[in-house]
């Protein structure tokens, strides 16, 4: 099996960002669609999933916001 070439990269994050991970199981147009950031993100992956889930492959949605470090 041939696996594509990866690229790291580092992005900085601040309290309240919320990042959003994907299978190519969901359809990448989701991100031309404003979502609404300010539900929880397991209710963010269900609409994703939902929304723009391929009926005919698998699909995972891993959505993490970003609260800050611990103090």
């Amino acid at each position: 099996m041939h696996l594509p070439a990866l690229a790291a990269e580092i992005v900085p994050v601040t309290p309240g960002d919320t990042l959003i991970l994907t299978t190519d199981g969901v359809r990448s147009d989701f991100s031309n669609e404003r979502l609404s950031h300010q539900d929880p993100p397991p209710k963010l992956a269900d609409h994703i999933l939902a929304r723009w889930g391929k009926q005919n492959d698998d699909a995972l949605v891993l959505v993490v916001r970003y609260l800050g470090l611990a103090t």
